[in-house]
């Protein structure tokens, strides 16, 4: 994220939002500050992800077929 834009918030601030994302399944952290996007993560930014009950949708808002997330609640 650092190299494609400037960031004007702290490392650590970063480093927390990231880790929150992380603990959901969005991200996941691959040491010294590297993280990646999860396919969850993807989905969310398409917009077919629903966090409330962590299942895959369609374009419709509608539960896709045999697309539910890893993330369990616990």
């Amino acid at each position: 994220m650092k190299n494609d834009a400037p960031i004007h918030y702290s490392r650590q601030y970063v480093h927390k939002r990231c880790k929150k994302l992380a603990e959901e399944g969005l991200v996941k952290h691959l040491g010294n500050g590297v993280y990646i996007i999860t396919e969850d993560g993807e989905a969310y930014l398409d917009g077919k992800l629903d966090t409330q009950n962590w299942v895959r949708v369609d374009e419709n808002g509608n539960e896709s077929v045999g697309g539910t997330s890893e993330k369990q609640e616990g």
